[in-house]
């Protein structure tokens, strides 16, 4: 399958600064970002500010 490299916003790097799980809340806040803007996409994983998708289906 085709992979897709989506820029995540740097705003959530902000918002989870301080939390004690950081990682795990940064990936759900990715997820949630990804399922809102890019719905047909399903999150890999994560390099950098980047999410890699594959297209769901």
């Amino acid at each position: 399958m085709i992979r897709y490299r989506i820029p995540i916003p740097s705003i959530y790097v902000g918002l989870t600064k301080g939390s004690t799980n950081r990682g795990r809340l940064f990936r759900k806040y990715v997820q949630g970002y990804l399922k809102r803007t890019y719905p047909d996409m399903k999150l890999i994983k994560t390099e950098g500010m980047c999410a890699v998708c594959e297209r769901r289906g």
